[in-house]
């Protein structure tokens, strides 16, 4: 029992055994048992934990003592110690390394290390606030996150961020910089001949520098206050290696290794190593040479060979004589098989082949036009005509010449299917006279006079016999000699040929055409077109829509059948005349002009 304030207490176990009958033993419960135990670990522990706490207070007391006005050793701010500083030393030693003072940053690794200028402030660390940051460890927030703190410390893994700022663009110029510098092309192996002998220019790795990664490194190492930084990048490969190159150079040392001989019957040829060297041919091909002839090249060195063996074939043409058109003969020539040839000797030089000798294949050369396909495309018929009268335009016996230069200039023409004839291609600068002509409706003296009858009597011609005119303008005036909407002018330009007229047209029959023009005493020019039978009738008219005194319009019409049947019904194309002028400029009336009939 014990006395608690005047009072006694009696333990549950007293009442336990109290309540029991007398002379029986009393007895032990687990639960007694257990209480009994716990009571003993917690006595146990109980001097352990004093002991422990009071350890704690020592070492935190030392701990206080021993960096009492100092930054707690361990400590660093990035890369740089400070344990053991007060914040005055932690200053100047940060100010010491301030990335603004040097300016530098070291880059390791790519394909050589470089020292990377910044310029001026492109970094700023502020000592001050480094300094109070590291000295803050281990004495701020509560008293077990000082303690980790300290503990961290004790272990050198307490670590504080330098309040560092930079120019991020300042940086990244720089490294583009510095790029420039470094980035280079890979440089491919190559194999090249020289006197017959195969010479290998060896590969080289190329470099890319990657900027923005290299940009990031080098913030980082100013953010943590250390002078280097890795440089990022990418090496790359050549499209062909050395050992490719000189594999390849092998290959064409053997193809080199001896003279070829080329024979035809009793003759004979003979293709010397340094030759054989000219023709060779390195292209690139999956990262490797793939040899080869150059094909070009193999045939100037083979010029003794096709001068002696080659004969050009002879095509067949034609002999005009009037109206009259013969075919002269065309003839067959001889044509080496390159094809067949230049394969053989590549196959065995650049193969696993061992022949140093071939016979040069000789064919028949065939000319693109032969003498039957001549024949049937001569021009037998006439397939249109048409004629202007000359004597109407009063003049001197000069317009009639120039009619006779430029009519004779185009009669003997000969036009393959497809081809387009220009008037002023085939009339321009021969020597004419000057005679009169009508500029602007104006009646001057210019040379080549009567050039435009020419071109339009040779005009009417072509539409009559079906061809494709695909140029044509017409006069400024009506002109007595020609029907208004069936004439053609040409005119050659200026110096320059700026501002030319031309009447031009394309063959377009199955045959060749000849065309004939001529000046007759009757007072006549005479045009006509011959080519092959054909079954095409073409009709060309004109009518007037109106005839003034300023001016005129007239509408061409054309009707075009081909075996009896209606190609095409309409309208050709429509004019605007504008009146003559007489000698004083005074204007013509268009409606007093006399107008030509369609079929003079």
């Amino acid at each position: 029992m014990a006395s608690r304030d005047g009072k006694t207490t009696v333990s549950s176990e007293t009442r336990r055994r109290r309540a029991a009958p007398r002379g029986t033993p009393a007895r032990r419960t687990s639960g007694g048992r257990r209480g009994s135990s716990a009571g003993g670990i917690a006595g146990a522990l109980a001097p352990a934990l004093i002991v422990l706490c009071a350890l704690v207070a020592v070492l935190v007391a030392a701990d206080h003592l021993a960096n009492a006005g100092k930054v707690h050793r361990g400590v660093s701010a990035g890369s740089l110690y400070l344990g053991g500083k007060t914040p005055e030393e932690a200053k100047s030693l940060l100010e010491a390394r301030r990335p603004g003072d040097t300016r530098e940053v070291r880059l390791v690794g790519g394909p050589r290390g470089t020292t990377l200028d910044l310029g001026e402030s492109a970094a700023d660390l502020d000592a001050a606030r480094t300094a109070e940051r590291a000295y803050a460890v281990g004495r701020t927030g509560g008293f077990f996150e000082r303690l980790g703190d300290r503990a961290d410390a004790a272990v050198g893994a307490a670590s504080v961020e330098p309040a560092v700022s930079y120019d991020r663009g300042a940086v990244r110029e720089a490294v583009e910089g510095l790029a420039a510098e470094t980035d280079r092309k890979p440089h491919p192996a190559s194999v090249s001949v020289r006197d017959g002998e195969a010479e290998v220019a060896p590969s080289r790795e190329g470099y890319a520098l990657d900027v923005p990664a290299t940009a990031r490194n080098v913030g980082r190492a100013l953010e943590d206050l250390r002078g280097q930084a890795p440089m990022a990048g990418e090496i790359l490969e050549p499209e062909v290696s050395t050992p490719e190159a000189e594999k390849a150079a092998a290959e064409a040392s053997r193809a080199m290794s001896r003279a070829v001989a080329l024979t035809q019957g009793e003759r004979r040829w003979e293709l010397s190593r340094a030759e054989i060297g000219r023709t060779m041919d390195f292209a690139t091909e999956g990262g490797a040479l793939r040899v080869s002839l150059d094909r070009e090249t193999l045939r100037e060195n083979l010029g003794d060979v096709y001068a002696a063996l080659e004969e050009e074939p002879r095509e067949a043409s034609y002999r005009v004589d009037g109206a009259e058109v013969s075919v002269v003969p065309a003839s067959e020539g001889r044509q080496i098989n390159e094809e067949k040839l230049f394969g053989a000797i590549e196959e065995r030089l650049i193969g696993a082949g061992s022949r140093r000798e071939y016979e040069v294949p000789v064919g028949v050369a065939r000319p693109q036009l032969t003498t039957a396909e001549a024949e049937a495309m001569r021009p037998t018929q006439k397939l249109g005509s048409y004629r202007t009268n000359y004597s109407i335009v009063q003049d001197s016996g000069a317009r009639v010449e120039n009619l006779a230069i430029s009519s004779s200039a185009v009669s003997g023409t000969l036009l393959a299917p497809g081809e387009t004839f220009s008037m002023n291609g085939t009339v321009s600068g021969l020597d004419y006279n000057a005679t009169k002509v009508i500029v602007d409706g104006q009646e001057t003296l210019a040379d080549g006079g009567g050039l435009c009858q020419v071109t339009s009597t040779l005009y009417n011609a072509v539409n009559e016999a079906g061809l494709d005119v695909v140029e044509r303008s017409p006069h400024y005036s009506q002109l007595p000699y020609i029907r208004p909407g069936l004439d053609a002018t040409v005119w050659f330009g200026d110096e320059q040929g700026r501002g030319a007229l031309d009447m031009k047209f394309e063959n377009t029959s199955d045959g060749y055409v000849l065309l004939r023009e001529y000046v007759a005493d009757d007072g006549y020019i005479y045009a006509e077109v011959w080519g092959v039978p054909d079954d095409v009738t073409v009709q060309t008219w004109s009518e007037p829509v109106y005839r003034n005194a300023d001016s005129a319009e007239w509408v061409t019409y054309q009707t075009f059948r081909e075996g009896g049947k209606i190609v095409y019904d309409g309208v050709l194309h429509r004019d605007t005349y504008e009146a003559l002028k007489d000698k004083k400029g005074k204007p013509i009336p268009a409606d007093t002009v006399p107008v030509a009939p369609v079929d003079p």
